[in-house]
């Protein structure tokens, strides 16, 4: 992993639910933090606080999942000072999951280029220049893909990869307020205080519908503090347990979504099993289930505007709402972690 997994990310739930089915099997798995990455290049003070984070963590081990996702037991999480071959645990395979970790596995002299994989799940250029990232795509490491416009990017690069879409936990993300019962003013949507997940723009919109429908309220969850600007009309809910999270969405009839970019998010899925009409931008994350028309109204990036008219839409049109939410929620069925998690076992063992 590129760093400590204490705070809850889309991306780190994704690799837990892999660890856990692995284990299952009966396979011995490790999830490895670094301490400090790219140590080389960093100035003395960067360097300093590593150290003392390092010790932190290890004094403490307050650097594992455990607060916001239910691993198994049989799972290891440990912390190492870097991700330098010398300090990983021997293993028989070994699967990076950002650009900074692809990096440091391709160059690893002791294991077979069959069994180095490299999970990407989004273009990371909010770090990393593009040309860095596109680099990454070229390392010597076998290439696992989570969305169709991630797959033409790096194929678009010459590289070969494999295709398999998240999967998702049907046996608690139910429907248990059908689409025609629910609030229709009741918005749900995710907050987070990075600039390219558009929660500014999102904010916009829904000043536009709720001057045109007052009686809008909003149920929003994230991981911050909540905003102290948000008005009263948001309930906001600062990182929510799964059976609060599954209210939430029940209690919503319609999902939003703002974000300038996203690798496969998992909260669109989530409230289509929950039975809620979305209107979201269109983006390559989110496209992989929101087809216009069909299972969601999309929108363009920035335009505030648009997301506030595909809201008042399916505000004021039940008919185009409740069966927005039904197909929705009919097309998501087939996105299992059963069905995920096959691929990706027949990928890992096929190795030298």
């Amino acid at each position: 992993m590129p760093y400590a997994g204490k705070r809850p990310v889309g991306g780190f739930k994704v690799v837990y639910e892999y660890a856990n089915r692995l284990v299952k099997d009966n396979y011995d798995v490790s999830v490895i933090y670094p301490a400090s990455l790219l140590f080389k290049e960093r100035s003395l003070g960067i360097k300093l606080r590593s150290l003392i984070r390092f010790v932190y963590y290890i004094l403490t081990g307050d650097y594992k999942c455990k607060s916001w996702f239910v691993l198994d037991n049989r799972v290891k999480e440990k912390i190492v000072w870097c991700l330098s071959e010398r300090f990983v645990p021997k293993a028989d395979i070994f699967i990076c999951t950002a650009v900074e970790t692809s990096e440091y596995l391709a160059r690893y002299k002791n294991v077979p280029y069959s069994n180095k994989f490299y999970l990407i799940q989004h273009f990371e250029a909010w770090f990393f220049s593009e040309q860095r990232v596109n680099n990454s795509y070229h390392l010597p490491l076998r290439k696992i893909v989570i969305a169709e416009w991630l797959e033409d990017i790096v194929k678009s690069a010459g590289e070969d990869c494999t295709l398999i879409h998240n999967g998702f936990d049907f046996n608690f993300f139910t429907q248990t307020i059908p689409p025609s019962r629910k609030d229709k003013y009741r918005v749900a949507m995710l907050y987070h205080i990075l600039e390219w997940k558009g929660c500014d723009d999102a904010f916009k919109a829904l000043d536009l519908v709720k001057a045109k429908h007052p009686a809008l309220c909003v149920n929003i969850f994230g991981f911050p503090r909540r905003p102290k600007t948000l008005p009263d009309w948001y309930d906001y809910y600062q990182m929510p347990d799964k059976s609060t999270l599954v209210r939430i969405y029940n209690e919503s009839a319609i999902f939003i979504s703002a974000s300038h970019g996203e690798g496969f998010s998992l909260t669109p899925p989530e409230a289509m099993m929950c039975g809620l009409a979305l209107a979201v931008t269109d983006i390559g994350g989110f496209t992989v289930v929101c087809k216009q028309d069909k299972t969601a109204l999309l929108s363009p990036v920035h335009c505030p505007e648009l997301l506030a008219a595909n809201i008042n839409k399916l505000i004021e049109d039940d008919a185009l709402r409740i069966r927005l939410a039904e197909t929705a929620h009919t097309f998501i069925q087939s996105f299992t972690w059963e069905n995920a998690y096959q691929k990706f076992l027949m990928l890992i063992k096929d190795t030298k």
